[in-house]
């Protein structure tokens, strides 16, 4: 299933990240704290990733990790939200969410 440590630790952050929105749903003090760490998390393997693997990958990969590495910004901007107490938080892990599970079928496992 998981088949390397970076792989493991994406899986850790995720679900950080989800246990911290499900938190902010019932105005858990800590939830802003938590699902930013998850996100923190999130957005450092995905400029792990952009820069390790971008050098091999033709025009069209480098494109769509550029697209992705942009996209982790919408986890910050939903720290941001929630630490304000906006409720625009939702909005942005939407919008990360559509946009990763659209890179993810167009990406591939090249």
């Amino acid at each position: 299933m998981l088949k390397n440590k970076n792989e493991v630790i994406f899986f850790v952050g995720g679900l950080i990240s989800i246990i911290g929105a499900i938190s902010a749903v019932f105005d858990f003090k800590y939830a802003p704290y938590v699902f930013s760490a998850g996100a923190l998390i999130l957005v450092i393997l995905q400029f792990i990733s952009f820069f390790n693997e971008n050098d091999s990958k033709d025009f069209r990969q480098k494109r769509l990790k550029k697209i992705q590495l942009f996209s982790s910004l919408f986890l910050v901007l939903a720290c941001y939200f929630l630490f304000t107490h906006s409720n625009s938080w939702v909005i942005a892990v939407l919008l990360y969410g559509l946009t990763q599970l659209f890179l993810s079928f167009r990406i591939g496992k090249s």
